[in-house]
């Protein structure tokens, strides 16, 4: 009889060693709650998957276990760009912008700003052998998002898959204040 797979390996995962992850998510959880923030389950309206809001990290129970992994870890990046006091400067191209040439200039560097603060989590965790899973989902989430806003349309997860992309350099985070912001959410 063939083995099945466990539910979090059905949908939405790239086929990471369970283990790895669950090493992942107990070492970054403790240092996410370390830092101020406070991480919770709650049931999110779809297709919001995560929401953060400068003092809160929420996660969708729903959503499989490795993603939730790979939001836990971006939303911390996101986190830190609205909650460091030396990054609110760096936000308004983001916020300011009707030129949507510009916008995306600036959401892709928002967006690898977030990821590389996330990798340098992982770093000071000491989880070092998920640099090519969390690089690929990173990419795999900005073909994701960018085709989001050049067609205001959810594209398939299935086609925004990469594989073997450049691994996401760490980048030291800076000192935050936890302060209530604008909720956002991924999706």
């Amino acid at each position: 009889m063939a083995q099945q797979l466990a539910g979090h390996e059905l949908i939405g995962q790239r086929r990471t060693p369970p283990g790895s992850l669950l090493s992942l998510w107990f070492r970054v959880t403790t240092a996410i709650v370390k830092r101020g923030f406070t991480i919770e389950y709650r049931d999110l309206e779809p297709p919001r998957t995560g929401t953060f809001d400068g003092l809160r990290i929420t996660i969708d129970p729903d959503v499989d276990f490795e993603m939730q992994c790979f939001i836990l870890l971006h939303l911390f990046g996101h986190s830190v760009q609205w909650t460091a006091p030396s990054l609110e400067l760096s936000l308004t191209s983001l916020k300011d912008t009707t030129d949507k040439s510009v916008f995306m200039r600036a959401l892709h560097a928002y967006e690898f700003q977030a990821a590389r603060f996330g990798m340098q989590l992982m770093r000071e965790v000491g989880v070092t052998d998920l640099d090519q899973w969390y690089s690929d989902f990173v990419e795999t989430d900005w073909r994701y998002v960018e085709r989001f806003y050049a067609t205001d349309v959810i594209p398939p997860w299935n086609d925004c898959l990469a594989y073997n992309q450049p691994l996401i350099e760490p980048l030291p985070i800076p000192p935050i204040q936890p302060k209530q912001v604008e909720v956002r959410y991924a999706f």
